[in-house]
C-alpha cells in the first residue's frame, strides 16, 4: 500500500486512512500505522491471550 494519498498526505499502511482522518500515525521503516489500527490489533491480541488462559 502506498505511503501517501492523492493529496500527498501520509496514510496508514493497514487501513489507508490519511493523517487528517485519524488522531495519530506512528512511523516505522517505510510504513505507518494509525491509532485505530493499533487499537484493533491490541483487541485481537488481548482476545487471543484470554482464549489461551481458559
Amino acid at each position: 500500500m502506498a505511503k501517501y494519498d492523492d493529496k500527498k498526505q501520509l496514510k496508514c499502511s493497514f487501513c489507508g486512512k490519511n493523517q487528517e482522518q485519524v488522531k495519530r500515525l506512528i512511523a516505522g521503516p517505510g510504513v505507518y500505522i494509525c491509532d485505530e489500527c493499533i487499537d484493533l490489533c491490541s483487541e485481537i491480541i488481548a482476545d487471543e491471550f484470554e482464549e489461551g488462559i481458559e
